[in-house]
């Protein structure tokens, strides 16, 4: 027993510690020329993630260019999904069950780098580095996309795998069956869009716990905010912003081109009358 008690210390101090692993992502999302660009920080250990987005995005009300901020926890032991709003002091919470009903409606909650279900994907002979990791070529289409995605499986990424992978089970999806190993970036077309996102960094180390804790003094609110405060930044929103504007715009020139026939009308109609 004595050598057990004097043994197990050096034991523990051997062992590594459980590092987690910290990516960056640029993401950019195209409809009919109109680009949006959002900056995303991905914080990952096997249980947890904390997804960081930052999204530029045209204010109407400021009828210019605002800046918005969110974060999204996934906790894969207590099954839920924190929805951070930083703006608002103020956050949602969504069990495993919502957060299913939530992707399969096309407004995903889940992190960028995890492989979406739904789509096919099949293996190319290319391959390239990301973030200094080799990363093999994949063909993928669905859900009325196509395109390519790169997906790594180096060991060192492995904090991110096995959580994409335990989100996955959790959730009862495929996701990884057809492309193993982590997403590191993906080119994208559909009818009148086009979608990519690029790995741009990746650090290995341990993450503070609080990262993947509610923030003290955060006061909890109905889903329903969460729904509002994604539209400028889940791409599907986005594109929906953006035809109705696109639609309005149109409208609107429609009508200062009527008015303006209108006017030369009455103006060629005086012409006749008067003579000149």
């Amino acid at each position: 027993m004595k050598t057990f008690i004097l043994l197990l210390p050096a034991l523990l101090a051997s062992a590594p510690a459980l590092a987690g692993v910290t990516m960056k992502m640029e993401n950019v999302s195209d409809y009919k020329g109109e680009t949006n660009k959002s900056s995303h920080v991905n914080y990952i250990e096997p249980q947890y993630s904390r997804l960081e987005m930052s999204v530029n995005y045209q204010d109407p009300e400021k009828k210019g260019t605002s800046t918005q901020k969110s974060v999204i926890i996934t906790r894969l032991d207590k099954r839920v999904v924190w929805t951070l709003m930083p703006a608002s002091n103020a956050y949602c919470e969504f069990t495993f069950d919502e957060l299913r009903k939530s992707m399969n409606s096309g407004s995903a909650m889940v992190p960028d780098s995890a492989m979406p279900a739904g789509f096919t994907y099949k293996k190319t002979s290319g391959s390239k580095k990301i973030a200094g990791f080799a990363s093999d070529e994949y063909d993928f289409s669905g859900k009325d996309l196509k395109g390519k995605a790169w997906v790594s499986d180096d060991a060192g990424l492995k904090p991110a795998s096995d959580f994409y992978l335990g989100q996955a089970r959790a959730l009862g999806l495929s996701g990884g069956k057809g492309a193993p190993g982590v997403l590191m970036g993906y080119e994208a077309s559909g009818k009148d869009s086009k979608h990519g996102m690029t790995v741009k960094s990746v650090k290995t180390g341990d993450i503070p716990a609080e990262k993947f804790a509610l923030p003290a003094g955060y006061k909890k609110m109905d889903t329903s905010a969460w729904k509002n405060y994604q539209k400028n930044f889940d791409p599907k929103m986005i594109m929906e912003q953006t035809k109705k504007r696109m639609a309005e715009e149109a409208k609107a020139r429609a009508k200062a081109a009527a008015s303006e026939k209108g006017k030369d009308a009455v103006k060629k109609g005086l012409r006749g009358l008067t003579g000149f």
